[in-house]
């Protein structure tokens, strides 16, 4: 059927077996105390200009990525340098700056890279996660043989890490550093040993004023640090708490099957996975999520009729997944193109050098992601839906920063935020802010020009 085809793949259970989550001794949480300003700023249409000029000239057709870091590329060795030393804008921590106030300042303590061989087809997951969350990137590594890409985040409150003992009702207290990086070069090694995934980590701090306000999580600045540290043209933008199917990333290492998805991707299409989540919260839903995922589309359709699984959130966000038409996916043996509708938050495989940076001033819980996708719309990406992949919730206890993010004022401020970087997109004057923006690398990492000379289509799939 090809790249949407279904395949039948016979898989030992034990080599995707899922590891200890008790293995870290501690959790870690947290994340920047920092105000939410609006973005002022206007960009002069001159400024666009250099910034195009600095880019450089495109390829003829729009395809090749410019500004490519040296080692990035697919099946390449990688390199010992870090995001930061590739990205970071110095002049946007000079004091006195909008951009000290309202943007995390993070810190990279520490990268540990995959020492598994590359393949030019290798496709990065690209994820971010707090400490306590690492257990949650294991079930990612059980079911994705390709690369992983995640930046993992902790507080900093007088020099020491703000962590979580596993099973204490997430009473945070404060943990040496040493403790920290030893825990997450044992979490490397082990996961690396025992799980399918090539995994490439960072992990990445923050001072913060007190252990109340760690738990604003700087969401979007972690995911400009995995997006950034992803070295294949194809990326898929993921949350760590969910599970891809383990099929995908099995007929993806087919050359016939990724070149097809490399050619829809390189036309501009965003290629959405359909989401669900189980009807159990707890440890059963879990296992629910683990059987769907190593199912196939074939067991996640039954599991969907006998209401094990639904789509995610739709019951409480409706414009988040709708558009995906769920039950459409379900007999469908050939992408779809859907029309994006505002609101619409779908995890995407997707060419690297057209995804632009996220917004890093959406700290905490709200629009950070919606946010995102709109600027992937408005910068002209399709969005077509893979006829057989998707991805799943495993269920967790809710995280601290929904109550932080209301309790501070932030939730109302957010949206204000929101409407501001909407008026900037209609205004065609919107540049995200990050750190990571500026040079010739304002919008993301590379973002030449969409052309749009082919669509995935079924004779493609």
């Amino acid at each position: 059927m090809g790249l949407g085809g279904v395949a039948v793949v016979s898989r030992c259970d034990s080599g995707r077996c899922f590891l200890s989550s008790r293995l870290m001794g501690i959790n870690v949480c947290g994340v920047q105390c920092s105000n939410i300003m609006r973005y002022q700023s206007a960009v002069s249409v001159l400024v666009l200009l250099l910034v195009a000029c600095c880019m450089g000239k495109r390829p003829p057709r729009g395809f090749e990525p410019v500004g490519h870091a040296p080692g990035r590329l697919s099946g390449q060795d990688v390199d010992e340098s870090n995001t930061d030393d590739m990205y970071f804008c110095p002049e946007k921590v000079k004091k006195g700056t909008s951009a000290l106030n309202t943007l995390p300042q993070l810190k990279i303590e520490h990268k540990i890279d995959s020492r598994k061989k590359r393949s030019k087809t290798d496709v990065s997951l690209v994820t971010q996660l707090s400490f306590e969350r690492l257990y949650m990137l294991e079930g990612q590594c059980a079911v994705w043989s390709g690369v992983i890409s995640a930046a993992v985040y902790i507080a900093l409150v007088d020099g020491k890490a703000v962590t979580v003992e596993l099973n204490s009702n997430q009473d945070p207290h404060l943990t040496p550093m040493d403790y920290v990086r030893e825990k997450f070069e044992e979490f490397h090694r082990v996961t690396e040993k025992k799980s399918l995934c090539k995994l490439d980590l960072q992990l990445v701090s923050q001072t913060v004023e007190s252990v109340w306000l760690s738990a604003l999580y700087p969401v979007n600045a972690m995911r400009n640090r995995a997006i950034a540290n992803a070295r294949t043209d194809v990326i898929l933008l993921l949350d760590v708490d969910f599970w891809p199917a383990a099929e995908l990333s099995e007929l993806m290492q087919q050359p016939g099957k990724y070149d097809s998805l490399l050619k829809a991707v390189n036309s501009g299409s965003a290629i959405v996975l359909p989401a669900f989540e189980t009807g159990d919260s707890g440890d059963i839903g879990v296992e629910v999520a683990r059987e769907a995922v190593l199912g196939g589309k074939d067991t996640a359709a039954m599991m969907f009729w006998d209401g094990r699984i639904k789509p995610f959130h739709t019951d409480r966000y409706k414009a988040g997944h709708r558009a995906t038409d769920f039950r459409k996916w379900l007999t469908a043996a050939h992408p779809y193109r859907i029309r994006y509708e505002e609101g619409f938050e779908p995890y995407v495989l997707v060419a690297r050098k057209f995804v632009p940076w996220t917004d890093e001033r959406f700290v905490g819980y709200r629009k950070n992601k919606v946010v995102h996708l709109l600027h992937l719309s408005n910068l002209g990406l399709q969005f077509v839906v893979h006829p057989g992949a998707f991805v799943v919730h495993s269920p967790h206890p809710r995280a601290r920063t929904w109550k932080v993010t209301h309790t501070t004022g932030l939730w109302d401020q957010l949206a204000d935020l929101y409407r501001d970087v909407k008026e900037g997109l209609e205004a065609n004057n919107y540049i995200p802010a990050s750190m990571y923006s500026c040079r010739n690398h304002v919008i993301g990492p590379i973002i030449p020009q969409i052309r749009h000379i082919s669509e995935w289509t079924s004779e493609e799939s």
